[in-house]
């Protein structure tokens, strides 16, 4: 089972989209508490020093920076800051026991100074086996502003759990995101392949001259197009090449051929009557037999590869002829039963002289293959449209493969029964190419009944139709 490139291109940006969130979140997340804690740094000090004169309240110190810093990080995290006044708390809220403490602990401030204002020394030290962040006036350093270290990462915490709360609304957006990305990716990378696939599918052999050059859009595909279309040119040359040869050597052995077979028959009016000198002879002269067919039957597909084949299109009495053939065959095959059921009447618009040859070598295979008191069916029947001819035949030691390679040149099947009842191989691939001169279709099925069916399909034009239904009236 081959697996989807649209699924795979989306886990792949899924993977990446998460690894990215998460390495971006982290990085964040650190990012940010570093800034929050400048941030906080920063407050504290502007605070000190815009509103020293108001210190001996709280409130008042806290309503003075607000006009200034309301969008500041020290207003945001006004309930968990203490300010602290000769180690007693200012206002209503705050942790007197650690304005106490700050007031004993003169060791505190020798701690490096973190403050950017020359008037603010800014300490973050340990204190009462925690971490604190204290900053202090340096001309009235009995004013202190203090926040612990446990408050701050507790509202550190409290943004990231907003933010983590965006999650279940974050991962289908993500989701979805990762289906377009994916989508519209693999159309862009299949698109010239779809192009290549369209060119495949309508390619034959006979068209390989006239096929459209295939373009891309991408630079990154010029490389695989060019010798898609350099694929294309070397293999209509090779057809080419090939037809000419079959079309030439067929054409260069007729007359030599011709020559031989005079020669033995010459040969064999010149020798006893049943002699075995005679017999060698006629034998030679049948596969010189043999030989012109073969040669004539290979000019005829040459003919067909390169679409040379010249059609002579006329009215043909389809039901008259099959007639006429069943006939003959009780006269020259008389232990073969003929079967037939055929409508009358049946007009068809094509090469006569083709058909002809056609129908005689289904006939005559069916007679060849056939068993021992056999019978064969003709059925012919037509509509306003199509008509349809099968001819039906019992055989024995049917290949597996008959049904596949039927129409193949120089198929045979079973080889050691073929060359007892003759024949090239090559009939079956003549009547496909004349069927498919005349937009007809021909297939063979063998049976689970151990016969052998043949098929010939066919539209007919207006002209046919019109007949079948006067003839019909």
């Amino acid at each position: 089972m081959t697996r989807s490139l649209r699924l795979r291109q989306f886990a792949i940006i899924l993977t990446m989209a998460v690894v990215v969130v998460l390495m971006s979140r982290s990085f964040a997340q650190y990012r940010s508490g570093n800034q929050f804690l400048q941030e906080l740094h920063i407050d504290m000090q502007a605070g000190l020093t815009r509103c020293a004169h108001v210190t001996e309240s709280q409130s008042e110190f806290l309503k003075c920076n607000s006009p200034f810093f309301k969008n500041y990080l020290f207003n945001r995290l006004s309930g968990e800051i203490t300010l602290c006044r000769n180690g007693e708390v200012v206002g209503e809220w705050g942790d007197r026991s650690s304005c106490i403490l700050i007031a004993r602990e003169n060791n505190f401030w020798s701690g490096a100074n973190l403050s950017t204002e020359p008037l603010v020394q800014l300490v973050v030290n340990t204190m009462g086996g925690e971490m604190w962040h204290i900053a202090r006036l340096t001309v009235h350093p009995e004013i202190q502003i203090l926040m612990r270290e446990q408050d701050f990462q507790h509202v550190l915490s409290a943004i990231y759990k907003v933010r983590d709360q965006q999650l279940p609304l974050f991962i289908p957006l993500l989701l979805l995101a990762g289906l377009l990305m994916a989508h519209f990716l693999v159309s862009a990378t299949v698109g010239p392949l779809k192009a290549l696939k369209a060119s495949l599918k309508n390619l034959k052999p006979e068209s390989l001259k006239n096929a459209p050059i295939v373009t891309t859009p991408y630079q990154e595909f010029d490389d695989f197009v060019t010798v898609y279309n350099d694929l294309l040119n070397r293999l209509h040359n090779s057809f080419t090449k090939a037809k000419r040869f079959s079309s030439d050597a067929a054409h260069e052995l007729r007359t030599p051929l011709a020559i031989l077979r005079g020669q033995a028959e010459d040969l064999i009016a010149g020798v006893p009557t049943g002699s075995p000198l005679q017999v060698r002879l006629r034998s030679m002269s049948d596969e010189i037999e043999r030989l012109i067919e073969i040669s004539e039957k290979l000019l005829l597909l040459s003919k067909a590869d390169a679409q040379m084949i010249e059609q002579e299109l006329s009215d043909f009495a389809l039901s008259e002829f099959i007639d006429e053939l069943a006939e003959e065959s009780a006269l020259y095959h008389p232990n073969v039963r003929i079967k037939k059921s055929i409508q009358h009447h049946v007009i068809w618009h094509c090469d006569r002289s083709l058909i002809q040859q056609l129908i005689h070598n289904l006939y005559s295979n069916a007679v060849k293959y056939n068993i021992p008191d056999g019978w064969i069916t003709f059925t012919l029947s037509s509509d306003d449209h199509m008509l349809e001819l099968a001819i039906e035949n019992p055989s024995e030691n049917i290949p597996d493969d008959l049904n596949e390679k039927a129409f193949d040149r120089f198929y045979r099947g079973d080889v050691a029964r073929a060359r007892k009842v003759g024949g090239t191989g090559l009939g079956l691939s003549i009547c496909s190419e004349i069927a498919k001169l005349h937009h007809a279709t021909l297939t063979l099925k063998s049976t689970l009944s151990q016969s052998v069916i043949v098929k010939l399909r066919a539209p007919l034009n207006e002209v046919n139709a019109m007949n079948i239904t006067k003839s019909s009236c």
